[in-house]
């Protein structure tokens, strides 16, 4: 498998997560979706990342989509209870980080792509006060001693990447006292081997701007 796309999209760094939790063997394929657009392009048509490239040339799109399809490889062991209000729970749980993770990015991208004379103020302030609102909302329904109880699910990945890439490029929604179980989450979470073997290298950083 070839696993497209840098660590700094979180959505691919959950991805490689999974990966190295499954023991799924991966190479990776890092050209830059703003640097390298054309070739990206040439696999994944929407020039998104991540995208996965299996051993048969097949190509899979979407996060959420490739790590359906990792979970049923590994059927039992998958990060992702089988059925049932611990599903729906983590489910919901890695929707909400997720969703809180886009409005996020909205902030970033518009900050990054636009001058200030051209930003809207109003998009701005729409999604900044959507993601503090998820962060919100993830502390309150957060569990222990992980997100969902007591083992690890896709949430908590989730909730770790969303926690890194607002430290790193958004760190004005994030609260250190009203967030604290989440910072901490996040703190335990990248302790662990899985997370640890998908650290950013230093290549992998968008621009600040």
């Amino acid at each position: 498998m070839i696993l497209v796309g840098q660590y700094d999209s979180p959505v691919t760094r959950r991805v490689a997560i999974a990966l190295h939790h499954y023991g799924i063997p991966f190479a990776r394929d890092t050209r830059s979706v703003f640097s390298e657009a054309a070739a990206v392009r040439t696999i994944s048509p929407l020039t998104r990342i991540p995208a996965l490239v299996l051993d048969d040339g097949e190509v899979l799109i979407d996060s959420a989509a490739i790590l359906d399809h990792l979970d049923e490889l590994v059927a039992d062991a998958a990060l992702m209870p089988a059925s049932g209000p611990a599903r729906r729970r983590a489910l919901q749980m890695t929707a909400l980080a997720q969703g809180t993770l886009e409005k996020a990015g909205a902030v970033v991208y518009e900050r990054h792509f636009h001058p200030v004379e051209a930003r809207s103020a109003v998009w701005l302030d729409r999604c900044l006060g959507q993601a503090r609102s998820g962060l919100d909302e993830l502390a309150r329904r957060l569990a222990t001693p992980y997100a969902c109880g007591a083992t690890l699910t896709h949430a908590d990945v989730m909730i770790t990447v969303l926690i890194r890439y607002v430290q790193d490029r958004l760190h004005e929604v994030l609260a250190p006292t009203a967030h604290a179980a989440l910072i901490n989450l996040a703190q335990h979470c990248e302790a662990l081997p899985a997370f640890r073997a998908a650290a950013l290298s230093d290549f992998e950083q968008m621009p600040q701007g």
